[in-house]
């Protein structure tokens, strides 16, 4: 659903531009239309960071599916870019939601073996939705659009009505009835015995946080939760400064600055491009576990800025007066950087929100996680079309390809490897690397004995 929403403006831009709609709307409008998602993004991870653990996780992720299917017949109803700006705003809450809660109930219900790769899917059907819509989109009226885009919160609703609550979020209620029967549906024909022991380790993992209330002071108290906090905020701010989530909302418009004479359209290449973003979430899944989170974010960090400045130099050529540099070139980089975006920070992100805090600020945590990416993707999709039009595209590119590379740099410096861990385990190394300091004491030698003795 929230890949839906994402890749939406793509298709409805290029049909906009083609004079395809009945509406009008200039530069100025299409760039607020965009950005009202992430207006709408701050509104909701604080209170459901805290209904999270009031509520619980499952009912916090099915109120979407209505809030969805409540968006697309706000579109089918409208016919004004004003009603638009309410729609994007209602779905940037939805996603809001999705985004705090979801990393959290993977992450809890997901095997320490499987976790990473579990947690990649979380932005593999992220990135089908988008493919959907891209795909979908150039090929169908916009109304028949709306209508395609409704059928997923229904088949939401359809299919996830029967997923259980997380088993951590009954333990921490003190309902150790309900909390076994959540382990039980997940491990599905396990020996009574293995459900036991799982069940154990939980409430083990969570026994200290049952103590505490879960608050703000409780997450910036200890320099354990000030570390890890810390460290998915670089994360986060590097997964928005690549600029993905502004890629994927003006694909269509992007290709259109390129030379597409002799090429495919620029629907073909974003068609394309949502192809190879999808693919790539297969390979993410498998290597998350084998390689590690560390070794992943680094490379894709690296290589991120790599093609995005690759990308811009091609747009300086253009917007310099070299016209026949060829659509593949600006294709293959932005592909290129799509890929490794989705090996590793588009993914991995979640991962890292879903397994770096204790259970008790596990909510509020990943809640201003969301607050922290809402508000950078929204200046980054604000500032897009009119950077586009005041110093070119090009720019845009150069300062996606300095931010990817600056994460580089503090990911490496701060970043631990989780990979394979429970929570208590990964909680522990990040004290180790707040405790072992190197010693400002230096060991002296004692001094030499001048006289000898005899033999």
């Amino acid at each position: 659903m929230a890949g839906t929403s994402l890749g939406w403006p793509s298709p409805v831009l290029a049909k906009l531009s083609n004079g395809g709609l009945t509406m009008a709307a200039t530069n100025e409008q299409q760039s607020w239309m965009i950005a009202m998602l992430e207006l709408g993004n701050l509104l909701s991870p604080i209170p459901f960071g805290v209904l999270v653990d009031l509520v619980g996780r499952k009912p916090c992720l099915l109120i979407t599916g209505p809030l969805y299917i409540v968006s697309w017949l706000m579109v089918l109803c409208s016919d004004t870019i004003g009603v638009l700006y309410w729609v994007r705003l209602l779905q940037g809450a939805c996603i809001g939601i999705i985004t705090t809660v979801a990393p959290i109930y993977i992450g809890e219900i997901a095997g320490d073996s499987i976790r990473g790769a579990l947690s990649t899917f979380f932005n593999g059907m992220l990135n089908a939705g988008i493919l959907y819509v891209y795909c979908v989109g150039p090929l169908v009226s916009y109304d028949a659009l709306t209508y395609y885009s409704l059928l997923v919160p229904c088949a939401f609703l359809g299919t996830c009505l029967w997923i259980p609550e997380s088993p951590y979020y009954y333990v921490l209620r003190d309902d150790d009835k309900k909390a076994h029967e959540s382990v039980a549906w997940l491990y599905g024909d396990a020996e009574p015995d293995v459900v036991v022991r799982e069940l154990m380790r939980i409430k083990a993992e969570a026994r200290d946080d049952l103590q505490q209330k879960g608050s703000v002071r409780d997450l910036f108290r200890s320099r354990c939760s000030r570390k890890a906090f810390l460290i998915v905020q670089i994360v986060a701010a590097a997964d928005v400064l690549s600029g993905m989530t502004t890629v994927l909302a003006y694909a269509s418009s992007t290709f259109a600055h390129a030379d597409t004479d002799k090429t495919l359209s620029p629907d073909q290449f974003t068609m394309l491009l949502g192809v190879l973003i999808f693919c790539t979430t297969f390979v993410t899944g498998y290597l998350v576990d084998k390689l590690g989170r560390r070794p992943l974010l680094l490379f894709s960090c690296f290589g991120c800025g790599a093609f995005e400045l690759i990308t811009g130099l091609y747009y300086y050529k253009r917007w310099v007066g070299f016209e026949s540099l060829g659509a593949w070139i600006p294709f293959t980089a932005i592909g290129s950087f799509a890929v490794i975006y989705s090996i590793g920070l588009g993914p991995l992100l979640p991962t890292l929100q879903g397994e770096m805090f204790p259970s008790n600020v596990r909510g509020l945590a990943s809640a201003i996680t969301s607050v922290t990416l809402t508000v950078i993707s929204f200046v980054g999709l604000k500032m897009y079309q009119v950077i586009t039009d005041q110093w070119g595209i090009h720019v845009n590119y150069f300062i996606y390809g300095t931010g990817c590379l600056m994460s580089f740099l503090l990911i490496y410096r701060f970043l631990p490897e989780t990979k394979g861990k429970t929570f208590a385990q990964i909680q522990s190394d990040i004290m180790k690397t707040i405790d072992d300091r190197p010693s400002r004491v230096k060991t002296r030698r004692k001094p030499v004995n001048a006289t000898t003795t005899d033999v």
